[in-house]
């Protein structure tokens, strides 16, 4: 399930595939959003497959917000785990030290061709 999440503190806006709050769904969660201490706003848009939340972060954290969609069922769970960062971070540490091994042996074989020469 894909599913995008932009957040910047007091603005989220999620859009997935598998968004489902609509009709009668959809009231109930923005009437729940919107009791929330610290909820400015609340913008869903069942065509677009979207939803903005304006808060204030001082009132209110992401992370209760996404608790509440995910109850709400207007979205999947966030995943909270970070091996994936972990994970990435090891690609690319890999791919990192594969890049400057191969710039290394070429410097090499290039020193080494100049000393022959």
């Amino acid at each position: 399930m894909s599913q995008y999440i932009h957040h910047v503190p007091g603005r989220i806006r999620i859009r997935s595939r598998a968004f489902q709050c609509y009709g009668e769904r959809a009231d109930a969660a923005q009437d729940r959003l919107l009791a929330m201490d610290g909820v400015r706003s609340v913008e869903i848009k069942p065509r677009a497959a979207s939803l903005i939340i304006q808060y204030d972060p001082e009132h209110v954290s992401r992370a209760a917000l996404f608790a509440t969609l995910e109850e709400l069922g207007c979205m999947a769970p966030v995943r909270r785990d970070n091996a994936h960062v972990r994970q990435m971070g090891e690609t690319f540490g890999k791919a990192l030290v594969g890049a400057a091994m191969q710039k290394a042996v070429e410097q090499s074989a290039r020193t080494l061709v100049g000393a022959l020469v």
